[in-house]
């Protein structure tokens, strides 16, 4: 079914259209269509109103009394009543519930931290206000409270972001700024060396503003498709910080012994082994150009070497059904590996998946994957630590970060929730600023190699004026 969708646009309710695009396939916005949605809003004394007018599922009005000051606070709060509002008379409309009811933001967590400022029971906020599945509402909380205990409160504190672009082969699902390595290998010295100077420039930065490095993420892309030799050259100015050092391997086809020397002589302290799944007939599918055994292979390389590692999986992956999901994840945690992170497919605008005309799996099948990942991994003694959202995914579902014995990627929670300024070096590389009050501005590295290559006397410049005046 499709709708041409009609509002105001450029108002504080910009936000409320996620909630249409969230019931794709279900409802797909269409500007050309015949049969249209809209909605508009009104303000009387202390009651806000907001209407909601299709041809072909009716009209709807919803009321409610905000007794507000605060200009920000107001905004924020009719938002929500706004998405809500509109959440369910689609909902109603199509006889569609979403797992995440009228929640259309990357950061679940965010919103539960909120709620429980004037909830006893945020959880059952979520349920009962914004329509989320008991399911999901307890993931969330769980994660929510369980790192707490790990979330940056040190003002100074900052992370370093090394991003390395390149893989051995371009998965169908990727949609990351990425290049198979063997197209570049002849810009490779001058990357690394670009990429040094970076790090040389963030250091400079570190002790300009009295920060302290928190953690230090390596990734990509796959950094490890370069090789050990470049591979090192770009960990050794990094290796003497002396905190969590996460170099994101991925790939197991490249993961190899001098690898693993290169990564230990270097203090890398956590790396990831992604397997994505256990199936050879899907790796071949996506693109990965490895075997299964490369996976074991690559696992009994790096264990027992001091390392904490993650394993990556993803829910819904083309022609897999749960049962073949389920494999994937008892066999991941056969290994036990500290980590666990299950993705959920997201057909992402520049994927290959999405120029095949792919559309995202609906139906129930992803929620049983997602649902059956929280329950086993909960029985193993994993407990999830970080989760975001992303658009056009499998059941409107999630991705979600579990560990064991509190081994946690700071990082990653760090950057999930927002509680930590971090120095991007590389090219794509996104330098985030934390300021008093919240706010969060952002300075982002050329995407594209060529211009990063050509670009970069400028480009330290620049990171340097973001960050030193503020």
């Amino acid at each position: 079914m499709s709708v041409r969708v009609v509002f105001e646009k450029n108002t504080y309710l910009n936000d409320v259209q996620e909630i249409p695009r969230a019931f794709f396939p279900y409802l797909e916005w269409d500007d050309n269509g015949e049969n249209y949605l809209s909605w508009n809003y009104s303000v009387s004394g202390k009651t806000f109103v907001f209407n909601v007018e299709s041809d072909i599922f009716g009209n709807a009005t919803y009321r409610c009394d905000f007794d507000e000051s605060n200009e920000i606070i107001f905004k924020r709060k009719t938002k929500y009543f706004a998405k809500n509002s509109l959440y369910t008379f689609l909902s109603d409309a199509l006889g569609i519930e979403l797992p995440y009811g009228s929640l259309t933001g990357v950061r679940p967590t965010v919103m539960y931290n909120e709620l429980a400022k004037t909830s006893a029971d945020p959880k059952d906020t979520l349920v009962k206000d914004y329509r989320v599945l008991p399911s999901k509402a307890e993931l969330v909380a769980c994660c929510a409270e369980y790192q707490k205990k790990f979330i940056n409160r040190d003002e100074k504190a900052v992370g370093l972001y090394v991003n390395i672009p390149f893989c051995p082969t371009r998965c169908s699902y990727c949609s990351f700024i990425s290049t198979e390595v063997f197209r570049i290998k002849k810009d490779l010295p001058k990357y690394v060396e670009c990429v040094r100077k970076d790090i040389e420039t963030s250091f400079e930065i570190v002790r300009d503003k009295g920060y302290n490095v928190r953690s230090i993420y390596v990734g990509g892309g796959t950094p490890t498709s370069i090789g050990a030799g470049f591979l090192s050259d770009i960990l050794e100015p990094l290796s003497s910080c002396g905190c969590e050092f996460t170099v994101e391997c991925g790939r197991p086809d490249t993961i190899n012994e001098d690898i693993v020397n290169a990564l230990k002589k270097n203090n890398v302290t956590r790396l990831s082994v992604n397997p994505q799944t256990f199936h050879q007939r899907t790796l071949d599918l996506i693109g990965r150009k490895h075997t299964v055994k490369d996976i074991y292979d690559a696992f009994a390389l790096v264990r027992d070497k001091g390392f904490s590692v993650n394993c990556d999986l993803i829910a819904a992956l083309p022609e897999e059904t749960f049962e073949d999901f389920r494999f994937s994840l008892d066999e991941a945690l056969s290994m036990r590996p500290e980590n666990i992170t299950v993705h959920t497919l997201s057909i992402k605008r520049g994927s290959d998946l999405n120029r095949d005309k792919t559309t995202k799996k609906t139906g129930g099948e992803a929620l049983r994957m997602t649902d059956y990942s929280y329950s086993t991994l909960s029985k193993a003694g994993y407990s999830p630590y970080y989760m975001y959202r992303q658009k056009n995914t499998a059941d409107n579902l999630e991705n979600t970060g579990f560990c064991r014995d509190d081994k946690v990627c700071l990082y990653n929670v760090d950057t999930m929730e927002e509680s930590c300024c971090v120095i991007g070096c590389g090219a794509g590389a996104v330098s985030k600023k934390l300021a008093a009050g919240g706010k969060i501005t952002r300075f982002s590295n050329p995407k594209g190699l060529r211009e990063y290559l050509e670009r970069h006397s400028d480009v330290i410049g620049e990171l340097k004026d973001f960050f030193i005046n503020d």
